[in-house]
């Protein structure tokens, strides 16, 4: 029996031996998408009925006709695999030749993904492998072109679960093995697919601790937490916030001399102007300052700064370009004039929180005045503002 085989993961392509039909010679989507729901659906018959519901449902013009004429162009182009009937015509119908047997990516990954599913928890080797197997076999989503289709939708999502589900497999046996290498090249491959992802994240970190890589896990962990938060406004990662702690912990479990302590606890280059962390580092360097400043008996200020469209109170800025415009400019001004010993860090996507070491009450209001003109010259014509907030450090409500 002839057999061609279909690529769809990654990008179409459609060969039998040594005769191949790609994506670009097709010059149509909807002459692709038509070939690939015929493919698909190949053990059917396929009604014109059913193939006009399907692709002219919201189309003016003769669905008939249209559906006639892309068949017609469909088996033209289908002989540059061979001169064979790929598609028999029926009365009122359409169906792919039986005689042909068709082998699709995707249902060979579900074959793999099944065997993964009966293999022996204990036999590492052979999981690894069929893990291999599956991510090998998955080159990325369902082509472009049809990955929408509502027809293959429910597959695009399942492959990709069940793809993620794979590599977080894979990812535990490295663990097991202390395969640290290995663990965080999986990692990053995963997070070509899923940046958000909090268990792969969780999974590089330990890798990168495991090779004892402690600045890039410690890069690694502000990073996530920047990303999760500008793209799902979620603040707190508990299960990431363990392996740091974990990680914290096992930094202090090995003995070292204080030079080594201090070139890990120095900064890489010169530090210049503020100093920008995370909120969550920010509320433990108020918490101490404001016990330091306390001590001492002086006093010292935090400053909040809010971008809003003038005279507007709606908290959807997240998605209002124009007021992110704003805080990306605010971002740089706050850069660029705030001192070295200064703290910035962004409290929502609209506010930083400022806190100025060493600077009395009339010069923390000269620093807010500076920032807010240059802000305004900045802006242009937009109709923004920026609310300048300022209150005296304490360590206790």
């Amino acid at each position: 029996m002839k057999k061609i085989k279909l690529q769809l993961f990654g990008s179409f392509l459609l060969q039998d031996g040594d005769s191949v039909l790609g994506e670009d010679m097709l010059h149509s989507r909807k002459l692709m998408r038509l070939l690939v729901y015929i493919l698909v659906n190949r053990d059917s018959v396929l009604t014109h009925q059913k193939l006009i519901e399907v692709f002219w449902e919201d189309d003016s013009r003769s669905p008939g006709s249209a559906l006639k004429n892309l068949m017609y162009r469909l088996r033209n182009i289908l002989r540059v695999l061979g001169n064979e009937q790929y598609i028999c015509t029926l009365p009122g119908a359409y169906c792919w030749n039986s005689s042909i047997e068709v082998e699709i990516d995707y249902e060979y990954f579900e074959k793999l993904t099944m065997s993964l599913r009966g293999v022996d928890p204990e036999d590492r080797e052979e999981g690894k492998k069929l893990c291999r197997e599956i991510i090998d076999c998955y080159r990325g989503n369902i082509t472009g072109t049809i990955a929408e289709e509502p027809w293959i939708l429910p597959k695009v999502t399942w492959y990709r679960s069940l793809y993620m589900d794979t590599l977080k497999t894979l990812c535990e046996i490295y663990e097991e093995e202390n395969n640290w290498y290995d663990l965080e090249m999986v990692c990053n491959q995963a997070l070509t697919l899923d940046s958000l992802d909090e268990d792969i994240h969780c999974f590089l970190m330990r890798a990168l601790v495991g090779q004892k890589k402690y600045d890039l896990a410690i890069s690694h962990y502000e990073k996530v937490k920047k990303l999760f938060y500008e793209n799902l406004g979620i603040r707190h990662l508990d299960r990431l916030h363990k392996v740091f702690c974990e990680m914290m912990s096992e930094t202090g479990e090995y003995t070292a001399d204080l030079s080594s302590i201090l070139k890990e606890l120095r900064e890489q280059k010169k530090p210049e102007g503020a100093f920008f962390c995370d909120y969550q580092i920010f509320r433990l360097i108020y918490q101490m300052e404001a016990r330091r400043v306390e001590r001492l008996g002086v006093a010292e200020y935090v400053i909040l700064l809010t971008v809003r469209r003038m005279g507007s109170f709606s908290r959807n800025v997240s998605t209002d370009e124009i007021v992110m415009a704003g805080v990306e400019k605010l971002e740089a001004i706050i850069r660029e004039m705030l001192r070295t010993g200064d703290l910035a860090a962004r409290y929502s996507p609209a506010q930083f929180i400022l806190l100025l070491p060493a600077c009395s009450y009339e010069a923390s209001v000269s620093v807010a005045a500076r920032i807010r003109e240059s802000f305004r010259k900045s802006i242009g014509l937009r109709r923004l503002e920026l609310i300048c907030e300022m209150e005296e450090l304490s360590t206790y409500d």
